[in-house]
């Protein structure tokens, strides 16, 4: 007997209510969670909304059908309490995603702090070419005014006046 099937008969027989209540869990189960009717995850939604296998080994809905379609745990000795062995496609689905977007993650801090790395050795080169670029500057101004002086003591010999006026490293 498919879950559809099943669906329909519960609503055709006596159990209405209880029903309602499992069909209302079913459909809050469901939200958020992409899965097609009929499927596997959906058959699963199914067995979870009902509550699962009850004490005396059946499911809501589906009874002695119920271990056909679903898997049932095995009972730890001396203790009514099932252990669940059934993982939902859903929540593998979801560890599958959970597991890729922690990879995901992973390579993102690892090209973080590679990027990090690179900024730091740039700002570094950058502060290096700066401070080079400066002591170019500071050893262009002292070798103009050399050659500025040459130039006045080369125009003074030779009794040509310089027609400079003022000195033109002032104003840099």
């Amino acid at each position: 007997m498919a879950i559809d099937e099943t669906i329909n008969s519960l609503r055709n027989c006596g159990s209405l209510k209880l029903f309602s209540v499992m069909q209302d869990k079913y459909e809050q189960l469901k939200v958020g969670c992409d899965v097609q009717v009929g499927s596997e995850a959906d058959d699963h939604l199914f067995f979870k909304a009902c509550g699962g296998y009850n004490n005396k080994g059946r499911i809501y809905g589906l009874g002695s059908e119920g271990s056909s379609i679903f898997e049932r745990p095995s009972r730890a000795r001396g203790s009514t309490a099932e252990a669940s062995s059934y993982t939902s496609p859903v929540v593998t689905q979801l560890q599958a995603q959970l597991h890729s977007t922690q990879s995901e993650l992973q390579t993102t801090q690892a090209e973080l702090q590679t990027t990090k790395e690179r900024l730091c050795s740039t700002e570094d080169e950058l502060k290096t070419t700066r401070e080079e670029l400066e002591a170019t500057r500071r050893q262009l101004r002292a070798d103009l005014l050399e050659l500025h002086a040459r130039f006045d003591s080369f125009s003074s010999r030779f009794g040509h006046p310089t027609t400079r006026g003022g000195n033109s490293l002032d104003s840099s």
